[in-house]
């Protein structure tokens, strides 16, 4: 009776140690700051694309069914070789956001620039289309069912200091863009100059990112698919950018991962994103059924 009235005392005297402990912690939160979003690209042999948006709050109440209320409209862009300037034009007026050069394409060894126009500012970035680097092979590897990952072998080059990202799209299931998969970039820090084997899961393509979260097949490749490979090569920026992006996005909404900013290529506290250039390489595999 003692040992238990003992037990019962200190169960007592711990649960009012906790409470009287415990705090009202008021956080203030830094004033919310609208942002330029620039995502630019252009590749060998390609035109410059450039998609323009504003940045959205966090705690804000932003209608994600009306994801064009965030698109920019009627911005001057504008990309060079330093020798030609290529003025870009909006896919669509009325939308914005998606911007198309018809005069500059995208040649290894050359470096590009970029200037976006918003309300009066001027936002600036280049970039650098480097050697591609072919894959030796790809291979399906089936881990579950019908289903599975794209494997590829690659001979890294040695002493180049190389970064890669990896985009794919299947042909026989009406895919319209090349998808990057998450954490689709690496750097040859630990494979310089060595040959290895490595593995991608199934990127989701861009218009139909709902559709890819309720898909049963998320993030796999499938028996009878037509898979081709983009492998692209991309400076250090752009893989800093990138890299970034992707710890960031980890990151949220976990309480134990540490906060990661992106590395922006644009300078500017009103400016976020990149210009990136790729150096693709392509490859296609029938996965057998």
């Amino acid at each position: 009776m003692i040992k238990n009235c003992k037990i019962y005392l200190w169960t007592l005297l711990l649960v009012i140690a906790i409470t009287g402990c415990r705090k009202n912690i008021k956080v203030k939160l830094p004033e919310y700051k609208q942002k330029v979003i620039i995502e630019a690209s252009i590749e060998t042999n390609g035109y410059a694309y450039v998609l323009l948006s504003y940045s959205i709050p966090f705690f804000g109440d932003f209608d994600f069914s009306q994801p064009g209320n965030a698109f920019i409209k009627g911005a001057f862009v504008t990309i060079s070789d330093g020798t030609q300037i290529d003025t870009l034009k909006e896919l669509d007026p009325n939308t914005g956001y998606y911007y198309l050069g018809s005069k500059v394409k995208g040649v290894q060894g050359k470096t590009y620039y970029l200037e976006v126009t918003v309300n009066g500012k001027t936002y600036k970035a280049n970039t650098f289309i480097h050697p591609p680097v072919a894959l030796d092979s790809l291979y399906f590897k089936g881990e579950k069912d019908t289903l599975g990952y794209m494997w590829a072998h690659i001979t890294e080059p040695a002493g180049l200091g190389n970064n890669y990202r990896w985009f794919a799209k299947r042909l026989n299931r009406g895919d319209v863009f090349y998808a990057a998969p998450f954490n689709s970039v690496f750097d040859d820090k630990f494979v310089d100059g060595k040959d290895f084997h490595f593995a991608y899961d199934r990127g989701p393509q861009p218009n139909q990112i709902q559709d890819f979260k309720d898909d049963p097949e998320e993030g796999w490749f499938k028996r009878g698919d037509t898979v081709v490979v983009k492998f692209c090569t991309i400076g250090r920026p752009e893989y800093n950018f990138w890299y970034s992006y992707y710890l960031n996005k980890s990151s949220n909404g976990n309480p134990f991962s540490a906060p990661t900013n992106i590395v922006s290529m644009t300078a500017g506290e009103d400016v976020m994103g990149g210009f990136f250039g790729y150096s693709p390489s392509f490859d296609t595999l029938v996965i057998p059924k």
